[in-house]
């Protein structure tokens, strides 16, 4: 029987066009070949959705992208992805290349992969089993042809479930994580159990980003998080109406409005985490 044998084909056998007999051990050789080509490996995530991760996340990359390295960006929340709209590139769709599926560029340097690409209307929803989720991620990093990479980001779904133990087993080796909370009581308490996991799965963890701070929520607990853990605080990011009008207009802040509060911060966030990771050693 072949992997595609159901009632609905897998999207990336569709769109691909074909479906192989041996399809499990071709996209386990595809795989290893594909990651041989990656350099570091970072989970972006938070036990807690709505701390804003993957506007951390397309920022951190833009960033980076601009300071010239080549950054790939694998979006992991699956039944919700928000990267493409916060990218610019809603409704863009993948297409296949002569070494396999081609990211979607948003920007020189920088190179997307979403189940939003996939979708025939941004409004249909993802209702799948673990089970098929960790195949569809395992298809992604195998069929995609990424190229090399200084860096692939992963912007996780919330919590600490399959996507973390799959993702952490699929990738071979995780070079670190980078948890993203806000100031709230719960979310820190998130924020805590999320480090944990990470230590549990043998991940590095990077560094802590206390998102949405401010006179609205108050500040600092990420910063608490981060000593009380012993993990390195990589900076704060203020609640600031640049950032949420320019990500709903598909623009980074980072690289759109260094200048300001909100921009100013995600591209330090950036900075630091290149620094971070440069100082990682295999």
């Amino acid at each position: 029987m072949t992997l595609c044998e159901k009632a609905t084909p897998c999207v990336l056998c569709t769109a691909a066009g074909q479906c192989e007999l041996d399809q499990e051990r071709h996209s386990i050789w595809l795989l290893d070949r594909r990651l041989k080509e990656i350099g570091r490996r970072v989970l972006v995530l938070s036990n807690k959705g709505g701390v804003g991760k993957s506007t951390v996340t397309y920022n951190v990359a833009a960033t980076l992208a601009m300071r010239g390295l080549q950054v790939g960006v694998l979006d992991a929340d699956l039944s919700g992805p928000t990267l493409p709209l916060l990218a610019g590139v809603e409704g863009a769709r993948m297409r296949a290349g002569e070494g396999g599926l081609v990211p979607v560029e948003p920007a020189a340097g920088l190179r997307l992969v979403s189940s939003g690409f996939f979708l025939q209307d941004q409004d249909d929803p993802i209702m799948w089993r673990d089970a098929y989720k960790f195949e569809f991620l395992t298809r992604l990093l195998a069929d995609v042809a990424w190229g090399r990479l200084d860096l692939l980001l992963v912007d996780m779904p919330p919590g600490t479930g399959g996507e973390l133990i799959g993702l952490n087993e699929l990738l071979g080796r995780v070079d670190g994580a980078v948890v993203v909370t806000t100031p709230q009581r719960a979310a820190l308490a998130d924020g805590r159990k999320a480090i944990a996991a990470c230590r549990e799965a043998g991940i590095p963890v990077i560094g802590v980003v206390e998102n949405m701070s401010g006179r609205l929520f108050g500040s600092g607990g990420g910063e608490l998080v981060a000593g009380s853990t012993g993990v390195p605080f990589l900076g704060r990011i203020p609640l600031d109406e640049t950032i949420a009008a320019l990500s709903d207009a598909g623009v980074a802040p980072a690289v759109a409005e260094p200048f300001s509060s909100g921009g100013r911060a995600l591209a330090e966030v950036g900075r630091r985490l290149e620094d971070a990771i440069r100082a990682i050693r295999r």
